[in-house]
């Protein structure tokens, strides 16, 4: 069971004990991504995040804060997303003081030299140029571009190159002063936490004072065009396989539906055994990657399956995944498939707990986002009680194809994917 308090400085604390493992994972997460920057700051939030590890007050560069870190065999990373950033550094148990002086310090104390702020900016570009040149990677990217259109949900977490080039160094201290502040802070110490972690948290978090009060006001989520020839988007590339992303609109990270489309994802597309599986890689041969998933946000979500195939094949896949729609709608579910989803989504769980970078993961992400908290146990008690009939109530719900969105990298031509939709 967890415990969570506040310190004096409001910042969040989250204490995530685990049985029978050596590891510690410290973790802090702000509620800030892409969705909070003004067009002209696009991507900033991810830069900030690179810049942290650029060197502190007391650690005056990337080497010598690198080497601390790497000395204790940890793993250690950070990572943007559309509405929360975090850094994390897992560690050996004995280490945990090291693990939060290290991260204290680069997210109080790191300096923003103007010299190496523009030096970063040429690895993010080749980072930008990385996922743009993979179409497994990008496939995501342009998707929420059509889904989001005009929402900055929609755009591109790392910005554009012309975005990274035109940062001015005043204005990336301003966008970091309106969210890096304690009181928007969650911390999480998961893993091997001991009666001494609540001492060395106040320590080493708890004395940063609030500089001003944070920002947390966002645009709202809005959708793209419904119309048809709006509904899909196609990147041109010439590659011997085309990705293929098809989704829906869905529900935000509180809908009470959340389990339900769990168990509904994993009957679809969620296991090698899924329905989407057989059919399009087993019965037909049209793919070697076929999957399901689901994203969830503050205020909205969707549904996807993901393909790698021929691109001559991609209408016919299109055309499986919505006859298999219309079954799962029409015919429902058996109760062994209800039965072996849930056993399905509660032992993949139970296999991710055994790792402590999970638990930090799920209790930051609760304290970001959640009402009211939950443990994966919680969870896991709130799926087994979903029925079948709260299962196709939510398909019928969510797989409305005026609503589906197709999104394509590869060879293919628009004229041959729009009668498919």
């Amino acid at each position: 069971m967890y415990k969570t308090y506040t310190l004096a400085n409001k910042a969040q604390i989250i204490l995530a004990p685990q049985q029978d493992t050596q590891a510690v994972t410290v973790m802090v997460m702000y509620p800030v991504g892409s969705r909070y920057e003004s067009e002209k700051l696009s991507g900033v939030s991810h830069y900030i995040e690179h810049l942290m590890f650029k060197g502190t007050k007391k650690r005056k560069n990337t080497q010598i804060l690198m080497r601390e870190i790497d000395r204790l065999g940890a793993q250690y990373n950070a990572f943007t997303g559309k509405e929360y950033t975090g850094y994390y550094i897992k560690t050996d148990r004995v280490y945990v003081k090291t693990a939060l002086d290290i991260l204290s310090d680069m997210l109080f104390g790191s300096i923003f030299d103007p010299k190496e702020m523009e030096r970063e900016k040429g690895p993010i570009i080749e980072e930008i140029r990385m996922y743009n040149d993979n179409p497994m990677m990008n496939i995501e990217t342009i998707f929420e571009e059509l889904l989001f259109a005009g929402c900055p949900l929609g755009r591109d977490i790392a910005g554009t190159v012309e975005h990274v080039k035109s940062y001015k160094r005043d204005d990336v201290l301003a966008y970091k002063e309106k969210y890096y502040q304690p009181s928007n802070m969650k911390i999480v110490i998961a893993g091997n936490v001991d009666e001494k972690t609540e001492a060395l948290v106040e320590s080493y978090f708890g004395e940063e004072k609030d500089t001003r009060k944070p920002i947390q006001t966002y645009k709202p989520a809005t959708f793209g065009s419904v119309v048809k020839k709006d509904r899909l988007v196609i990147q041109q590339k010439p590659t011997d396989q085309a990705q293929l992303m098809i989704g829906f609109p869905a529900f935000d990270y509180n809908a009470k539906e959340n389990p339900a489309v769990a168990i509904m994802s994993s009957i679809l597309g969620g296991s090698m055994s899924s329905r989407l599986f057989i059919q399009i890689r087993e019965r037909r041969g049209l793919a070697y990657m076929i999957n399901m998933g689901r994203e969830t946000l503050r205020d909205t979500g969707y549904v996807y399956v993901r393909a790698g195939l021929d691109p001559k094949n991609i209408g016919k896949a299109i055309n499986v995944v919505k006859s298999e729609i219309e079954k799962f709608i029409t015919k429902g579910i058996s109760k062994r498939e209800l039965q072996d989803a849930k056993t399905h989504v509660r032992g993949a769980l139970t296999l991710a707990q055994e790792n402590s970078s999970f638990g930090a993961n799920w209790y930051a992400k609760e304290a970001l986002f959640a009402r009211n908290m939950q443990t994966p146990e919680q969870y896991v008690q709130a799926l087994e009680s979903v029925t079948e009939e709260e299962v196709v109530a939510v398909a019928k719900n969510i797989f409305k194809l005026t609503q589906m969105r197709v999104a394509i990298i590869g060879d293919a031509q628009e004229k041959d994917i729009l009668k498919h939709l």
